[in-house]
């Protein structure tokens, strides 16, 4: 009994390791059967075009937006530079006066 076991482990995990690895197409037997674009309905095919065209178009109206948040904080620091060189010069007195 012990023997059959034993022959028996040692079968399944030869099976396990060296047949379905090597000698089985692991997509069929998990069910995945290799398909080409023709078996997929015309339906499905237009509804995924749709969505990689809008999840393209989605992705490059962020790139924009994003340049453009860039561009403005850049335009805003070299603004703020600018004040300051503008506040600096002079005497501390200078921000009192009046300017017309």
């Amino acid at each position: 009994l012990v023997t059959l076991a034993a022959a028996a482990t040692v079968g399944a995990l030869g099976v396990g390791t060296i047949y379905l690895p090597f000698m089985a197409d692991r997509d069929k037997i998990r069910g995945l059967s290799e398909e080409g674009e023709e078996s997929m309905p015309e339906g499905a095919r237009r509804e995924m075009q749709a969505m990689k065209k809008s999840a393209a178009v989605a992705a490059e109206q962020q790139r924009e937006l994003q340049q453009q948040l860039q561009r403005g904080q850049r335009q805003q620091e070299e603004d703020q530079k600018q004040q300051r060189q503008k506040a600096s010069a002079g005497s501390m007195w200078s921000s009192f006066r009046r300017n017309s």
